[in-house]
């Protein structure tokens, strides 16, 4: 055994191991090539800089990436954590993750690279004052400075204005900041030269229009195709694009320049010669030699320029490197037989070099990196050449270190500072900080001779199995314990009024990750002083294996239930798995904790309540926790379904984007109001009033009307109104504890049939003009027999994280059925 030297991952492209990494073992063949020809012979370098995931104008990367050759990047502040999710669950950090990957998804089109500031998207801003109260100005400037210092642009492109016309306090803040920085580095060597900012919303700004119609005759699509492509990886942002062939541009503004004379394109005026002689002519000479039938012809101009360049252009000799491998046709894999391990687990380690061109190459050394702790057998000596048309295989023994941590993004292993407005990441090493995530814990590493010039290949170690219908699939490794024990509901509202004596039940989900066979003993601890909950033993078969236990918790003594939060643990931790198609799968460490928090509820008096999934909707789970009883509503039941057996009827957030049926059948849902029914809609976008779908007018503005403070003043427009007395009596401190915001998607005007029955607003600026007064975040109206109800209110955000006064609220908005003509 022999301790392994620590080494960070190394690629061309600084966005972080993607799914190429996931792909089979492959050179990219010529396409790869040429790309990696287009950014060398000359030093491009352009930093994109905006707020949030998708900001980004793709376009503008597509070009300068894969048109001229640049090496291009974006900058975002944030990850996204405070936006919606069209696709799944996950809100906040698991968002974030989300996003993050999305972005690698399109970087992975675009050809860009991906960085980050430590800025966490609280959710939408109106102002600039209030984002830099979360996020100190200076902390996300050292930031942005960091990540330009490293990347060392000549050119900056801000994609917002920095001025109230962006609309949004985040885009206002990272234009502001990109503008900042450049000044600060501007006369520094190296600095940026020039500052732009993209037009892309104020066409008449333009100074400089960029042609993205163009054909790419590499993928034989429009640079403009390609950014399509790019932006519909934003899936969760319902971001999916027309891929529309033609003429196509893009536009940019010159801000600031040290360069002089005419603007004729990005580069005008700015240095971008590789300072070594003979250098440009011999990547010429590459390019010129480059056939799809002999990739190997550009061979020797290569490695001429890789000896010329020794070492003194990093970013030149990793492209080079790359080059020389592709054109040589060799490629390196490595493999290891488990994808989720545990402390002290061996594990086998594969590691391939295939030679698929027409000369031999030599193997210098094969060796697997791994973190500090973790140690290495070598099941075979020696380092041969390998063969045209062969493949040359090493074997190791790899045995997780005993201490080895669950899988953490970075970011995530500290709480956030600043009132959640930043990432801690003062415990990741300097270098990874801003990237989007840190480097793999395990990868290969080949040093090989082609064509007598030293190469060396580094990927990713991945557990690759065989799936009866999809074939080869590849997952990243992650690290966890013996046992990952996962307890839900993770939040949960305790009613004292009424229910407080009745018990509650939690799900308890534990994974064995042994290896084989195994007894797993539960053990959930109640709050101090709650009755005890036996412990349960469940015995395990088999590896990843997945059992759950309901278990019940009552609550203390009669009346002593206070108001107040208390933790349920059941047990030392789990990995969640975060896993789409579009996306690398990612994994993040969650306490095995449930938060109660207790606090005065009533519920109304009904039987049957139905519910129509949205768009990253947990409140049926919210609602059920409570003892409202719920059952969720399939397509079948919409389109065919006796409706009428229902107290109640609520839809999800955005159901009307995520369920077909719920258009399809949305006439039989006025029919059931109707009839007698309680109809509650949550928050909908621009589908749902473009479609009609409500049963009298109302519209949603463009920007839509939202409160974003939430803590902002509410006032009961009908005080009388029974939505504000049963089964709960509403008051100021139901306004409190809300988290991100009070709503969005507010109607912005509707038929007077509609009752508004709440007014709020953000607090304003200083001086006039006061901010407007919005009364369509609750609007209540008879419908036949029934009642219909819109609200903007984001119970998709407060049910789940457990705020006592939105449960109350909306178990109000329950209770209407009541005042329903029978």
């Amino acid at each position: 055994m022999r301790p392994i030297v620590v080494a960070l991952f190394v690629s061309s492209c600084a966005v972080g191991a993607g799914a190429a990494q996931l792909a089979p073992p492959g050179t990219g063949g010529v396409a790869a090539l040429a790309n990696t020809l287009r950014q060398l012979g000359s030093n491009k370098r352009v930093l994109m800089i905006g707020a949030h995931p998708d900001d980004e104008d793709t376009q503008l990367l597509v070009l300068l990436s894969r048109g001229m050759g640049a090496q291009a990047a974006y900058l975002s502040l944030t990850r996204g954590e405070g936006g919606q999710n069209l696709i799944g669950p996950e809100l906040g950090p698991e968002l974030g993750i989300i996003r993050t990957e999305e972005l690698l998804a399109a970087r992975e089109r675009d050809g860009a690279r991906q960085f980050f500031t430590r800025a966490y998207d609280f959710g939408f801003s109106k102002s600039i004052d209030e984002t830099f109260r979360f996020w100190p100005r200076d902390s996300i400037l050292k930031d942005v400075l960091d990540v330009i210092r490293r990347f060392r642009p000549q050119i900056i492109i801000a994609v917002f204005s920095g001025t109230p016309a962006d609309g949004h306090g985040h885009h206002q803040a990272s234009a502001i900041l990109a503008r900042q920085a450049f000044d600060v580095l501007r006369d520094s060597a190296g600095g940026p030269q020039k500052f732009y900012r993209s037009t892309r919303g104020d066409p008449t700004a333009t100074t400089l229009t960029l042609p993205v119609g163009t054909l790419d005759p590499i993928l034989g699509q429009s640079y403009f195709q390609i950014a399509m492509a790019s932006r519909s990886r934003h899936r969760s942002q319902d971001m999916g694009q027309l891929q529309r062939p033609g003429p196509a541009t893009s536009g940019v503004a010159l801000v600031a320049s040290k360069t002089s004379g005419a603007d004729g394109s990005i580069f005008t005026g700015v240095d971008t010669t590789i300072h070594l002689s003979g250098y440009a002519a011999l990547i010429d000479s590459a390019r010129a030699a480059l056939t799809p039938w002999r990739p190997a012809a550009t061979l020797p101009s290569l490695v001429r320029a890789l000896r010329l360049v020794g070492t003194a252009d990093s970013v030149q000799r990793a492209l080079l490197e790359r080059a020389i491998t592709i054109a040589a046709g060799v490629t390196i894999d490595g493999t290891a037989d488990d994808g989720i391990v545990i402390p002290g687990e061996r594990l086998q380690i594969e590691v391939t070099v295939w030679n698929a061109g027409d000369s031999a190459v030599r193997v210098d050394t094969v060796a697997v990196a791994a973190p500090g702790g973790w140690s290495l057998e070598r099941l075979e000596l020696g380092a041969p050449t390998v063969a045209p048309g062969t493949l040359l295989t090493r074997r190791f023994v790899l045995t997780v270190g005993k201490d080895a941590e669950r899988t953490q993004p970075y970011f995530l292993r500290r709480p956030l500072t600043n009132r959640g407005g930043l990432y801690d990441w003062s415990s990741a090493p300097p270098d990874v900080r801003g990237l989007p995530f840190e480097p793999p814990p395990v990868s290969a590493r080949v040093r090989l001779v082609i064509a007598g010039e030293p190469v060396t290949l580094t990927r990713e170690v991945v557990y690759r199995y065989r799936d009866q219908a999809l074939g080869e699939i590849r997952r990243p490794l992650l690290v966890t314990r013996d046992v990952d024990v996962a307890i839900a509901p993770a939040e949960l509202l305790w009613p004292i009024d009424g229910g407080s004596h009745e018990p509650r039940h939690f799900t308890v989900t534990v994974t064995n990750r042994t290896r084989g066979a195994t007894l797993v003993r539960t053990a959930v601890t109640p709050p101090a002083g709650w009755p005890p909950i036996p412990a349960e033993s469940l015995a395990f078969t088999r590896e990843d294996e997945t059992k759950s236990v309901a278990v019940t918790l009552a609550p203390p003594t009669a009346d002593s239930l206070k108001p107040g939060t208390y933790d349920v643990r059941a047990g030392a931790g789990w990995l969640e798995i975060i896993d789409y198609p579009h996306i690398r799968p990612r994994a993040l460490t969650r306490p095995s904790v449930s938060q109660i928090r207790a606090g005065r509820l009533a519920l109304p008096a009904l039987s049957h309540v139905g519910y129509v999934r949205g768009a990253a909707d947990r409140v049926p789970e919210a609602l059920l926790a409570v003892g409202v009883p719920l059952e969720l509503i399939n397509a079948d039941s919409l389109a065919r379904g006796d409706l009428s057996h229902y107290d109640a009827i609520v839809i999800g957030s955005r159901a009307y984007e995520t369920e077909p049926a719920l258009v399809a059948n949305n006439g039989r849902l006025l029919d059931y109001a109707k009839n007698g029914g309680l109809l509650i809609v949550q928050y909908q976008q621009y589908p749902f009033v473009d479609g009609g779908f409500a049963p009298f007018p109302l519209s949603i503005a463009r920007p839509h009307d939202r409160v974003t403070d939430e803590n902002a003043p509410v006032t009961e427009l009908d005080p009388a109104n029974p939505v504000f007395h049963y089964p709960n009596e509403i008051g100021a401190a139901d306004w409190r504890g809300w988290i991100q915001e009070r709503g969005l998607y507010f109607a912005h005007s509707w038929d007077p049939t509609y009752v508004p029955v709440l007014e709020m607003h953000d607090p304003g600026p200083p001086s006039p003009p006061p901010p407007a007064e919005l009364k369509g975040g609750l609007l209540i109206a008879p419908l036949g027999r029934g009642t219909y109800v819109y609200t903007g209110l984001s119970f998709f955000r407060q049910l789940p994280a457990g705020v006592p006064g939105p449960y109350r609220l909306f178990m109000n908005l329950l209770g209407l059925k009541r005042h329903n003509v029978p």
